[in-house]
């Protein structure tokens, strides 16, 4: 059985700091999921010894619920808490523990748990904030790409901002910031 909570601050989330539900026992974290209003429209299950694709979602390592009881996807992502902590600019990631590690650097982020996402389109735009997505460095996340106003891919060597060291996250952001700034954002 993995301890959790030690996982969870190997990969960038601290539980003492950040809204997750931690069960030691199973060894398993849930993440809350928010519509733009403020409202709980799901969740997302990580189980770090689950296999990434299975029948029986028991087994799966994500497993993520945002329909209603009809059925109906609703819109929902995860860290609309660090809205305020950029007054222009908002840092979009496919996965949780990518946009923790922009939360670590001091900048907001949202995971949209997709890569895909179209439906999120006008939903960001209501935002009113300069979208910079952090594309992962695979076909598939080239996708998200075209979600926002500005799309940076991680650098060569790490698959996605949640496999880059802490350090190495800071250093790629803040010259992502920086290079922002120099155009007046």
């Amino acid at each position: 059985m993995t301890d959790i909570i030690s996982h969870l601050k190997s990969r960038g989330i601290d539980p003492s700091r950040t809204t997750v539900v931690v069960d030691e026992e199973s060894g398993t974290s849930t993440f809350l999921l928010f519509n733009l209003s403020g409202q709980l429209a799901g969740y997302q299950r990580y189980n770090p010894q689950g296999e990434k694709s299975s029948r029986d979602r028991a087994l799966m390592r994500y497993v993520t619920h945002t329909a209603d009881e009809g059925g109906t996807k609703k819109i929902a992502v995860w860290g609309l808490d660090t809205l305020e902590m950029h007054p222009t600019i908002l840092f979009v990631t496919e996965g949780i523990f990518d946009a923790a590690k922009v939360h670590n650097a001091g900048l907001p982020c949202i995971a949209v748990l997709t890569n895909n996402p179209k439906q999120l389109r006008p939903w960001l735009k209501a935002l009113g904030k300069y979208i910079v997505v952090i594309k992962d460095n695979d076909e598939a996340g080239q996708k998200l790409g075209s979600l926002g106003d500005t799309a940076i891919t991680v650098p060569d060597g790490f698959k996605d901002l949640g496999d880059m060291p802490q350090e190495l996250a800071d250093e790629f952001l803040n010259d992502v910031v920086v290079g922002l700034a120099g155009e007046g954002l």
